[in-house]
């Protein structure tokens, strides 16, 4: 077999087969899933960064006591002692004065009072009579992405000034207090992402063009009590500055130097970073019966809300479980006053960038071609498996990347993008370097069988190297084949015209034997040993081997160069041909082997290719393959048919054997043939 002219293999072969193109070609298909995974199904990516975010929630909330936000819970035990809710407006009057004199600093109610029942106005008196040392924020909710147009109630809170403020998100709806209840109020509606769990609140809501805080913001704009109404604006957003800035931060008047950080969309992502058990949660109903331990509640911020299980006021959080509204609003109100709400930098792309492009230089350089060397060598062997691992691990890498920067800056910088694309980016790699050493594994085996037979390259290839003899006996046809008269073409030729000639009668030898399903066991100077049924079965091989001997002859007697005006003798080949029981296989020391054919069939035919000078016929057949021809063979096939040249005595060999040649090969009355038989004729009186 010839060993494969590159040009002639495919592109994608050649593209594998050369190590920077297979893996720029690997890095441009991971990019194009991964670009087209984002494209198709961003939310899946968002929803691993949200849900893996919650996992470092659960591990790292702290479990000290929370001693500045109080929740009044209205609890089951609050309704078993106190009524049904909804409370009576003069119950929740009364609620609201005991808390004033526990001295709380602020009361932030996550209720709605939508409807004018009795009790209002005492209700609003009692909202409104220590505003000034223990400010009240009522609730309001929003209907965003509409959901709803229902306009109930009266908003209130509104922020100074007209329009809709950037990056405020626009209602369609809302469900707000009875009118004149109370100035102070804060809006409670979250976004919810596709698994119902609240992890992020407007920072303003927009509708009737005016702008509207979330009760957190409210509170603490009351807290440090600046009037509702204050000329001045008591919440002002503006865009981030610096590569480590939030894309939008809200600074209040009331926590100069301490601006919240916003995301793109406006929105204030709820920090977990507290456990739920450190929060101190009061029943409201020891609240109206005075039995609240003595300063638990003073200089506190509180938050009234409910828990109780028929109040449905319970919703999903990073922390695994349902909990009171109030709790969220607790946590952001604490990170609010710490400073402490998380967000996404506007250097996050770019951080995220330079971590893929380098996780995929090293995952080049693991796939990179290294020296022979013992380590390396194996790193070598096994970076087919080792790129998707390392892939892996710089995945697992990028996500401690993300929950340090959470843990420690704030930042959310997300990981799952970048794990995508290093992932993708460690398979694609390893994906190219298993199809190159498959093509590079094709390309050897298609060396090797150049050299020797398929089926032996292909042993050769499966089997460990060994320094025994590793052979079988086999019955066989063996051909052996010579130029004539080519040392002398060599000395009156030069070497690229005498190397073309061997060329093109190897190549013509091996295409001739190949074709009659025999294959070419060695090459050596200017002549060749074949074989028949060896590594390769072949049935009725005395016949076809002497079929490829003919046309070897025929061939070469046409193709092989003229020399005829060059005072050299002509260029012929000289074909021995037998029959026999040889010993195939390989033999040699581990380190260097060689896979041949032994017996006195290989040294009959060897002879017999020696005397074609000698009694004037190319092509010289041995009595056992003749035998065998003459006995199987059709009768009127005239290009086997043999004839008798009389019994010899074979060079180095004690006993004499009949020599056949074929009856055809040269016609009858010919001047060569009449010489031949005169020949014979003479040798065998001799004899």
């Amino acid at each position: 077999m010839a060993h494969p002219d590159t040009a002639t293999e495919p592109l994608l072969t050649r593209t594998f087969l050369t190590p920077w193109r297979g893996r720029l070609l690997a890095l441009a298909v991971a990019g194009l899933v991964w670009f087209f995974w984002v494209w198709l199904a961003p939310a899946s990516l968002q929803q691993i960064d949200e849900r893996s975010t919650d996992l470092l929630w659960q591990v790292s909330a702290g479990t000290q006591p929370e001693k500045r936000v109080i929740l009044i819970d209205i609890d089951d035990a609050s309704l078993s002692r106190v009524g049904p809710w909804p409370w009576p407006r003069k119950t929740v009057a009364e609620l609201t004065r005991k808390l004033d004199e526990q001295g709380v600093g602020l009361k932030l109610f996550d209720v709605v009072f939508a409807d004018g029942r009795d009790g209002l106005a005492d209700l609003s008196k009692a909202f409104a009579a220590r505003d000034e040392t223990s400010p009240t924020v009522v609730a309001q909710i929003f209907a965003l992405n509409n959901e709803s147009q229902l306009q109930s109630g009266a908003l209130a809170g509104a922020l100074p000034g007209l329009g809709c403020q950037a990056p405020a998100m626009v209602a369609q709806g809302y469900l707000a207090n009875a009118p004149g209840l109370h100035t102070r109020a804060g809006h409670i509606t979250p976004t919810l992402d596709p698994d119902g769990a609240v992890r992020r609140v407007p920072a303003i809501v927009c509708f009737g063009n005016r702008n509207y805080p979330a009760l957190a913001l409210a509170g603490v704009t009351a807290a440090g009590h600046l009037p509702a109404q204050a000329a001045a604006p008591a919440i002002d957003v503006q865009r981030g500055t610096g590569p480590w800035a939030p894309p939008w931060q809200a600074s209040l008047a009331a926590l100069p130097g301490l601006p919240v950080a916003l995301d793109a969309q406006g929105q204030m992502r709820v920090p977990y970073r507290q456990a739920r058990s450190a929060y101190t949660s009061v029943s409201a109903a020891d609240v109206l019966q005075g039995k609240v331990p003595p300063d638990l509640l003073q200089g506190a911020w509180v938050i009234v809300g409910a828990s109780a299980f028929g109040l449905a006021d319970a919703v999903p959080t990073a922390l695994g479980r349902h909990v009171s509204g109030a709790e969220v609003h607790a946590q952001l109100l604490s990170a609010i006053v710490d400073g402490a709400v998380p967000y996404t930098p506007l250097a996050t792309v770019w951080l995220q960038l330079g971590f893929v492009l380098l996780a995929a230089c090293a995952l080049c350089l693991l796939g990179g071609n290294y020296p022979a060397r013992q380590k390396q060598a194996l790193l070598q062997r096994y970076r087919v498996l080792l790129m998707p691992v390392a892939a892996l691990l710089l995945a697992a890498a990028a996500y401690g990347l993300h929950a340090l920067a959470m843990y420690k800056l704030g930042w959310y910088l997300g990981w799952s993008g970048p794990a995508l694309a290093v992932i993708l980016t460690g398979g694609a790699l390893g994906l190219a370097e298993h199809t190159r050493s498959l093509f590079e594994k094709r390309r050897l085996y298609q060396n090797l069988s150049s050299y020797v037979s398929a089926p032996v390259a292909e042993k050769i290839a499966f089997t460990v190297p060994s320094g025994n003899i590793e052979a079988q006996r086999l019955n066989v046809t063996v051909v052996a084949a010579e130029l004539n008269n080519f040392a002398a073409y060599c000395e009156a030729r030069s070497p690229e015209e005498s190397a073309r000639v061997l060329h093109h009668f190897y190549s013509t030898a091996s295409e001739i034997v190949s074709a009659h399903g025999g294959v070419v066991e060695e090459m050596v100077g200017d002549s060749l040993l074949a074989l028949f049924n060896g590594p390769l079965p072949c049935t009725d091989h005395p016949a076809r081997a002497l079929a490829a001997a003919r046309e070897l002859w025929v061939r070469c007697s046409q193709e092989l160069p003229n020399v005829s005006g060059q005072k050299l003798e002509p260029l012929g080949v000289s074909v021995g041909l037998e029959s026999g029981v040889a010993l195939v296989g390989s033999f040699g020391s581990a380190g260097r082997r060689v896979h041949t054919v032994l017996g006195q069939v290989v040294t009959s035919a060897l002879r017999l290719r020696d005397m074609t000078q000698d009694l004037a016929y190319p092509v010289l057949v041995g009595q056992a393959a003749a035998k065998i021809i003459m006995t199987g063979s059709d009768p009127d096939n005239l290009d086997v048919a043999l004839k008798p040249l009389g019994s010899f005595l074979l060079p180095g060999l004690q006993h004499s054997h009949q020599i056949y040649t074929l009856r055809n090969l040269l016609q009858p009355g010919l001047p060569q043939e009449q010489a031949n038989l005169h020949y014979l004729h003479q040798v065998n009186i001799a004899a």
